[in-house]
C-alpha cells in the first residue's frame, strides 16, 4: 500500500465518522426525544384556567417575564432533561401556548432541541 492510498483511507474514514456523528445528533436524537416525550405532556389542556392545568401536571416552577406568566416544569436526568413551559395570559390566567424543549449533552457536545410549540393567536 502507498502512502497516497492510507491516507485517502483515513481521510475517507474520518468523513465517514463525521457525516455519522451529525446524522445522529441531529436528526436520531431529536425524533428519539419526540417519542419519548412525558406521557402527561401529550395532552396540554388549552384554554383552561392555571388551576387546571396545576391539577393536572402538578405545581410547576412560576416566572414572570416580559409582563407575561409562565410556568415550567422539568422531568429527566440532568443530561437528557425534558421542560415544559406554559404561557398564561395576563389578564385571565388562561393557558394560550405551550412550549416543549429537550437537553441532551454527552461528552462534548451539548444541544437544546424545541420538540414542539403551540401557540393560540390572540
Amino acid at each position: 500500500m502507498s502512502k497516497k492510498t492510507v491516507l485517502i483511507s483515513i481521510a475517507t474514514m474520518l468523513l465517514l465518522l463525521c457525516l455519522f456523528y451529525v446524522f445522529v445528533f441531529n436528526y436520531i436524537v431529536p425524533n428519539a426525544a419526540k417519542i419519548s416525550i412525558p406521557y402527561s405532556w401529550r395532552n396540554i389542556p388549552m384554554m383552561q384556567d392555571s388551576s387546571v392545568v396545576n391539577n393536572y401536571l402538578g405545581e410547576g416552577k412560576i416566572d414572570i417575564t416580559n409582563k407575561q406568566l409562565e410556568e415550567s416544569w422539568l422531568k429527566g436526568i440532568k443530561n437528557q432533561q425534558y421542560k415544559l413551559t406554559i404561557h398564561f395570559s395576563e389578564e385571565s390566567k388562561l393557558v394560550v401556548g405551550y412550549k416543549i424543549e429537550y437537553h441532551f449533552e454527552k461528552w462534548y457536545f451539548k444541544k437544546d432541541y424545541l420538540l414542539e410549540e403551540k401557540l393560540i393567536s390572540k
